[in-house]
């Protein structure tokens, strides 16, 4: 899918509106068209392994907010607590949960395809990521004002001695097209690179992922993505609950009063014969050569759910 998403951000290029973007683009990536790809992505690897289920990829989304506040070291930590949060869960025939585990995403826009950018939100957000204390609450609030509303006051656990390199991660984009030739001297750049810097003091990023890719490893490893359990044992579980619920019913007062929770029409798949060549998928899948996006009502900022669930009746 790597070249295809290559085509999917010349599209987004092609038709940016507003000043932002970053933003542009984040939006996009939480629009039916690219939650179909996602979905479409474990399908196909399910396929491949002959192994039946339904595939459903939802957005909430929560449009700039919440902030966090926290420590790191001597320093206070102020800034939004990602672009986007990715749950991935897997359930059996019942409906009773086999994996669940989620990712926090900062999306940056970038000029070079393996340099993180140094201006001051970069810098905060770089410190809450890499050098967060967790020996010391993160409280996240519903607006970025010390008087807003608490969401919640989390204690992480200690698998990390500090930031939070367990359950998050860069995302970069590129703010200009590519050359062609930069791409052959870094081997391998994507539009949509999921990456960690080499070091604090260092703006140059490690090779990472597609995005895609990324989710669809989320899916297959044990080592990537950090366990959502019992929110009464784990508070980085209970923040994903929190947000989660935080946005339940709720209608932004700007922007169209548009829903804060945002499910796809198109978002849950079926594999109908496991063993044909071209399985029927509920319903038609993204098609690569498509050359026109849906920009009316586009969400904001995201948490995006994958949700794998086997069928009733799972062929052995």
């Amino acid at each position: 899918m790597n070249y295809s998403e290559w085509l999917y951000w010349e599209l987004i290029k092609k038709h940016k509106s507003g000043n932002s973007f970053e933003r542009w683009s984040l939006r996009h990536l939480h629009q039916e068209t690219y939650l179909n790809r996602l979905a479409i992505a474990v399908l196909r690897y399910n396929k491949d392994k002959n192994k039946e289920c339904n595939v459903r990829v939802n957005s909430i989304w929560v449009d700039g907010t919440p902030q966090a506040f926290g420590a790191a070291r001597t320093n206070k930590v102020k800034c939004e607590l990602a672009d986007l949060l990715f749950i991935i869960e897997e359930l059996d025939s019942n409906g009773d949960e086999l994996m669940r585990k989620g990712m926090l995403l900062q999306g940056k826009v970038t000029r070079h395809p393996k340099k993180i950018d140094s201006n001051n939100s970069t810098k905060k957000e770089r410190t809450l990521f890499q050098k967060l204390d967790r020996t010391r609450p993160l409280t996240l609030r519903a607006g970025t004002k010390d008087s807003t509303s608490v969401i919640g006051s989390y204690h992480f656990d200690s698998s990390e001695d500090e930031g939070m390199f367990d359950c998050s991660r860069f995302l970069l984009m590129p703010k200009h097209t590519v050359d062609p030739m930069l791409k052959l001297v870094f081997n391998e750049v994507w539009p949509f690179h999921i990456t960690w810097p080499k070091d604090f003091n260092s703006n140059l990023m490690v090779t990472g992922d597609t995005l895609s890719n990324f989710v669809l490893n989320m899916y297959k490893s044990k080592n990537l993505g950090k366990p959502i359990v019992s929110p009464e044992i784990c508070d980085w579980s209970r923040m994903v609950k929190d947000l989660e619920n935080k946005y339940k019913g709720i209608r932004m007062n700007g922007h169209d009063r548009q829903q804060r929770i945002y499910s796809s029409n198109i978002a849950s798949f079926s594999v109908i014969d496991r063993f044909s060549n071209s399985p029927k998928v509920q319903p038609h899948s993204f098609p690569i050569e498509q050359e026109e996006l849906n920009n009316s009502n586009l969400p904001y900022i995201s948490i995006i759910k994958v949700t794998i669930e086997s069928p009733l009746h799972q062929i052995d």
